[in-house]
């Protein structure tokens, strides 16, 4: 998740030397970038963490907010590091004044300044990264990651350190494949072993700590493992991670990882970073704790403070659906339907895409407010004509069966069937609509 903090202190550390960088690549990388072979058969193991997460959380959803991230076109750079240096630059003469300041820190602010304007160079690894990004997206052209591998390649070859650390943790998300996963924690191993990055921050230190500790592309070396989890969990605050996996990673950790001695609070701190991402993972894992730790029996997701980031990051909508499901638990002693409903309908009205199917289900069987098939009906019909083709299978189920107080209809279960249907086809799911048996419905803790 992207960090708003614009401080002299948190500046000294983020921008890496360029010229240490392109060290780092002379001295290490051209024989590593030789080995990884893609389409190659690979020895399958079990990779914690990875797996359950990315069960609840899609690659190419993974790979889209990835790219996201790294792909940044040079003549727009909009970045946090440009960002950084130009308010550094803005305030350089601030900085040129203060008493407070030896020569070497202030020489240090004087480099972060010098703003370098983008080269040829800088243009021909854009390029390649944007087409690697076409093919790892399947975009005007026909998918094919192993092509988008074989053109990141290609970028690192001309001395980007950035597409050196995607591809690390790209190749660290081939979940069970041994052999990738030994290069990805090469790649980001040079980034945590090099002298000169002693500060900086990077999601290379929990990747390298996850290594360690679960012997995953090295030997499980808990001593290791934990000098590289202190330094991911000192720099987290200043850290991008905008796919949340990071802080899920260091919350799950915490939890699995006794010799890591930390609380389980800190854990669940991750966990709701991780869940401001809009992480079904980590809200499951911030549900679970909450359900089954008696630390958490009363509500940790402070309402005020959790609306408070949500609305900074403009996601408002998303924190509501959140705290009613909290609020919906019936074993927990936050346990509180008002609650629930009230922060639902602001979802609603927000336009979460989940919120209003939700709603007509819990009054199709009376969850948290009295049974109203009828309310119902008029809910799916909503949550239909908003494109949710889920709420087009359960309304037929309705008019087709009928419920308590409710008649079935099977005139109006043939008029919506087509509607429905149309959709579903629209939507690429098929030519036939699914009984509502036959569906997995969307997945809630109550």
């Amino acid at each position: 998740m992207r960090k708003s903090l614009l401080t002299l202190s948190f500046c000294t550390a983020i921008l890496m030397p360029f010229t240490t960088c392109q060290n780092v690549f002379a001295s290490t990388t051209p024989n590593m970038q030789r080995t990884i072979k893609y389409n190659t058969p690979s020895p399958i193991q079990h990779t914690p963490i990875f797996a359950e997460f990315h069960q609840q959380n899609g690659m190419d959803s993974f790979n889209q907010t990835l790219w996201e991230n790294y792909l940044i076109d040079p003549e727009n750079d909009q970045s946090l590091n440009r960002l950084f240096a130009e308010q550094i630059k803005a305030n350089l003469a601030q900085i040129e004044a203060s008493s407070n300041m030896s020569e070497e820190e202030k020489q240090k602010f004087r480099n972060m300044a010098n703003i370098r304007e983008p080269d040829e160079n800088d243009i021909n690894i854009y390029k390649k990264l944007l087409e690697a990004q076409k093919y790892d997206l399947g975009e005007e052209v026909k998918k094919d990651q192993s092509k988008a591998n074989d053109l990141i390649i290609e970028a690192m070859d001309l001395n980007s350190f950035d597409a050196m650390e995607l591809l690390g943790i790209r190749l660290m998300h081939q979940i069970g494949s041994t052999e990738m996963q030994k290069e990805a924690i090469d790649l980001l191993s040079i980034f945590a072993d090099h002298p000169s990055n002693a500060d900086s921050i990077g999601a290379y230190w929990a990747y390298v700590a996850y290594a360690y500790a679960y012997g995953v592309g090295r030997p499980e070396n808990q001593e290791t493992a934990l000098k590289y989890w202190k330094k991911a969990h000192y720099l987290y605050s200043m850290q991008i991670d905008p796919t949340g996996f990071i802080a899920y990673m260091m919350g799950q950790m915490i939890e699995n990882q006794k010799f890591l001695n930390h609380p389980i609070e800190d854990a669940m701190q991750y966990y709701k970073m991780s869940a401001n991402e809009d992480n079904p993972a980590a809200q499951q894992a911030v549900l679970r704790l909450l359900k089954s730790n008696k630390k958490f029996d009363e509500l940790t997701y402070e309402a005020e403070l959790f609306m408070a980031e949500h609305k900074a990051a403009k996601k408002e909508k998303d924190a509501f659906y959140t705290l009613s499901e909290l609020y919906a638990q019936k074993e927990w002693d936050i346990y509180n339907p008002e609650k629930s409903i009230e922060y639902l309908n602001q979802a609603i009205a927000l336009g979460h895409d989940r919120a209003l199917l939700d709603l007509a289900r819990y009054y199709e069987h009376g969850h948290l407010v009295k049974a109203d098939p009828a309310k119902a009906v008029e809910l799916y019909k909503k949550s239909l004509e908003q494109g949710n083709p889920t709420a087009g299978i359960l309304l037929v189920n309705l008019y087709e069966n009928g419920a308590k107080g409710f008649k079935a209809d099977a005139k109006q279960a043939e008029i919506w069937r087509k509607k429905a249907t149309k959709l579903y086809k629209e939507l690429g799911y098929g030519d036939v609509l699914p009984k509502a048996d036959e569906i997995r419905l969307f997945h809630r803790m109550y």
